[in-house]
C-alpha cells in the first residue's frame, strides 16, 4: 500500500481549514500549535577520517499539534503532523564514523514525517497514539542526553542499526500503534510498528507500504522516575527472520535490550547538573554492533535571559564476533570499537534563536584499522517561531 506525499498534505490542510472553522468558544488555551524550527550545521572535519573537508547541514521542521476536544469536541483526541526536510549533504563520507555525527544528517528529501492520533483516556493515565510514528520520541529517549549532537546519544547504535532500513525513527518512520500507561511514579509503554519504514529502493519518498514478509517490530519499555532518578528498561524484537553473520540460515531471532539512568547531581534556582548512562545489546549474529555504552553530563545555568548548557559524553559501540569474522573472510580488517567523545555548549541567545558549537573525537572511525582517529569541528544553530490559535 502507498500513500503520497500530495495526498497526506491534501488531507493535513483541509484538517486544519476545517479547525479554523470549527472553534467559536475557545478559552486561552491554543487549541492548534504551528511550530517551525529551522536547524543549520557548519562542520569542519579537521583530521583523521576518510578526508578533510567542510559540510553544511541543515534540517527544517514545521509540526501542526491539535486538541481535537477544544476543536470538535472530541474530549481526550489529539492530533499530531510533522514535515521534515533535510538537505542531504554528508558529513559520514569524510568521517567515516559508524555512529555518525550529526543527528540531522539525512538523504535529501521533503517528508511527512510523522502523522498521528492519540486518545487519552482513564483519567490522563492511559492513551493509544496510532499513525505514522516516531519511536524514538518516547522510546530510547533520554531528556539529559538531548543536549548532544551525536546520534547515539539521540538512540543507541545497538537498535538503530537494525532492521532491513532501520526501526521508525529519523528520517523515514513507518506506521505504528502504542499504548501508555502510568501508575504513581511507575510507567509502561508498548508500540507495534511496520519493521520496514518507508521504501529502501526510494529513501527520499514518503511511502507506506505493508507487505506481509515485512514482519513487525514489537518494542516495549518501563521506567521509574522520582526526584533523585529516572530508571529505564527496553526490549525490542523483530518477528521476521534476519540472515546471520556467521551461519546465513535465516532466524526470527533480531532482538535486543537496552537500560538507561538519569539523574541531577544537584539544582537549585540558577545552576543544575544532570547525568545519564545508557547500555543495550543486540544479537550480534545477525547486527554488527553487539554492544553499546554512553555516559554524558550535562551542567546547566540560568539568568533572567539566557540559558547556558555545557556537556560531555561518550559513546562506545563494539562491533561483535560474529560480524567481524565475516568482515575479515571479505577481506576488509575491523576493530572492536569505535567510540567517540563529544563536548559541546549550547546557548540561547534569544526566543527565537540559539547558538552550539560542538567538537568530537572519534577513536577507530567506523572500527576501520585504515582510518586514523578524526577531530570534527561544528556550529549548530537554531531559528523557530510558533503560532497558537486563538491567538
Amino acid at each position: 500500500m502507498r500513500c503520497s506525499f500530495l495526498v497526506f498534505s491534501s488531507l493535513l490542510l483541509a484538517n486544519v481549514a476545517s479547525a479554523e472553522e470549527a472553534c467559536v468558544d475557545c478559552a486561552d488555551a491554543n487549541a492548534l500549535t504551528v511550530s517551525a524550527t529551522y536547524t543549520g550545521e557548519q562542520w569542519r572535519q579537521a583530521s583523521g577520517g576518510v578526508a578533510t573537508g567542510t559540510r553544511y547541514l541543515d534540517n527544517l521542521d514545521i509540526t501542526i499539534d491539535a486538541d481535537a476536544g477544544r476543536i470538535a469536541g472530541l474530549d481526550g483526541m489529539q492530533l499530531f503532523a510533522y514535515l521534515l526536510y533535510n538537505n542531504g549533504h554528508s558529513l559520514n563520507e569524510l568521517t567515516g564514523a559508524a555512529q555518525g555525527v550529526s543527528n540531522i544528517e539525512a538523504t535529501e528529501a521533503l517528508r511527512l514525517y510523522e502523522l498521528w492520533t492519540q486518545w487519552n483516556f482513564g483519567s490522563g493515565e492511559q492513551s493509544l497514539r496510532v499513525g505514522l510514528y516516531d519511536l524514538n520520541s518516547e522510546f530510547d529517549s533520554i531528556e539529559t542526553a538531548g543536549l548532544f549532537i551525536n546520534p547515539s546519544h539521540g538512540i543507541g547504535p545497538d537498535m538503530s542499526q537494525t532492521g532491513q532500513n532501520g526501526p521508525s525513527i529519523f528520517p523515514v518512520t513507518s506506521l505504528g500503534a502504542r499504548f501508555s500507561k502510568s501508575w504513581g511514579a511507575w510507567s509502561a509503554q508498548l508500540a507495534v510498528l511496520d519493521a520496514v519504514p518507508g521504501d529502501v529502493e526510494h529513501p527520499d519518498r514518503t511511502t507506506i507500504r505493508l507487505g506481509k514478509d515485512e514482519g513487525a517490530l514489537i518494542v516495549g519499555e518501563a521506567n521509574y522516575r522520582s526526584s533523585a532518578a529516572r530508571v529505564g528498561v527496553g526490549y525490542w524484537h523483530y518477528t521476521s527472520d534476519f540472515e546471520q553473520h556467521d551461519a546465513g540460515a535465516a532466524k526470527d531471532e533480531n532482538s535486543g535490550v537496552y537500560a538507561i539512568v538519569e539523574s541531577p547531581v544537584f539544582a537549585d534556582q540558577s545552576a543544575g547538573m544532570n547525568v545519564f548512562v545508557r547500555a543495550g545489546v543486540a544479537n550480534g549474529h545477525i547486527n554488527p554492533v553487539d554492544r553499546y555504552l554512553g555516559l554524558g553530563a550535562v551542567y546547566t545555568m540560568k539568568s533572567e535571559a539566557r540559558e547556558h548548557q555545557i556537556g560531555v559524553a561518550l559513546a562506545v559501540a563494539e562491533f561483535g564476533e560474529p560480524f567481524r569474522r565475516f568482515a575479515a573472510s571479505e577481506g576488509t580488517a575491523t576493530e572492536e570499537h569505535e567510540t567517540i567523545v563529544e563536548m559541546t555548549y549550547r546557548v540561547n541567545v534569544s526566543d527565537w534563536f540559539t547558538l552550539q558549537p560542538d567538537v568530537q573525537y572519534i577513536l577507530n572511525p567506523g572500527a576501520d584499522p585504515a582510518l586514523d582517529s578524526a577531530w570534527v569541528i561544528g556550529l549548530r544553530f537554531e531559528v523557530g517561531t510558533q503560532w497558537g490559535w486563538p491567538p
